[in-house]
């Protein structure tokens, strides 16, 4: 996460939401500072902060589940920084094993995306501890509306706003196709299944007919 103690504010990163490009906006332009972990929770923050620090204006982002699936199955196909192949992090930590999993099961069948998505994605989706993060935010910026949403929160924390012009930062490779494209009808109907609540709470639908 990183924190600012002349701006007030705290930026939780959620993975696949360009918390990378983000965070390092943050450090290089508005005196942001790089504490504990890169995915540290709202509840872990609240452990060693300070009373004062708890009342940062905090904000995080979140993305279309449905894209963020296609995100992630071009990770593991293109074995995004090499990081699955070798197993492990840059950190030395392993990579966790059902990840781990599903490269090897792409590796070995070269699936299609909608066969993966319907392999891999048959439980109501959610993302682990970074949902009881957003529950602390004070905004949320939507990858979609990315730099719009980053000027507003910035303008809450009364950081300049004039211009803003992120780098792209750990991307993934993937084709320029509209995400939804890569769903065949019967993963669409799949995604309906397993994003429909995320999708409610966060104000996302889906767009194509079958």
């Amino acid at each position: 996460m990183i924190i600012s103690h002349t701006y007030k504010y705290c930026f939780f990163s959620v993975p696949r939401t360009a918390s990378s490009a983000i965070s390092n906006y943050l450090t290089i332009h508005f005196n942001g500072e790089r504490r504990g972990k890169r995915h540290n929770s709202y509840l872990q923050f609240c452990e060693t902060a300070t009373p004062e620090e708890r009342l940062y204006f905090t904000f995080a982002g979140v993305r279309h589940p449905m894209d963020s699936a296609v995100s992630e199955y071009f990770k593991k196909k293109n074995d995004h920084k090499g990081k699955f192949s070798r197993g492990r992090l840059r950190t030395g930590r392993p990579v966790h094993p059902e990840a781990m999993e599903r490269y090897h099961y792409l590796e070995k069948t070269d699936a299609d995306f909608s066969d993966y998505f319907l392999k891999f994605y048959t439980k109501p989706y959610g993302i682990g501890f970074h949902e009881q993060t957003l529950k602390y935010m004070d905004f949320i910026i939507k990858y979609e509306s990315l730099e719009p949403d980053l000027k507003h929160a910035f303008s809450l924390t009364g950081i300049p706003t004039a211009s803003i012009e992120l780098p792209k930062v750990n991307t993934t490779r993937k084709s320029d196709q509209d995400f939804q494209s890569f769903y065949s009808p019967e993963a669409l109907e799949r995604a309906r299944e397993v994003f429909g609540f995320f999708m409610e709470q966060y104000g996302y639908g889906i767009t194509r007919d079958q």
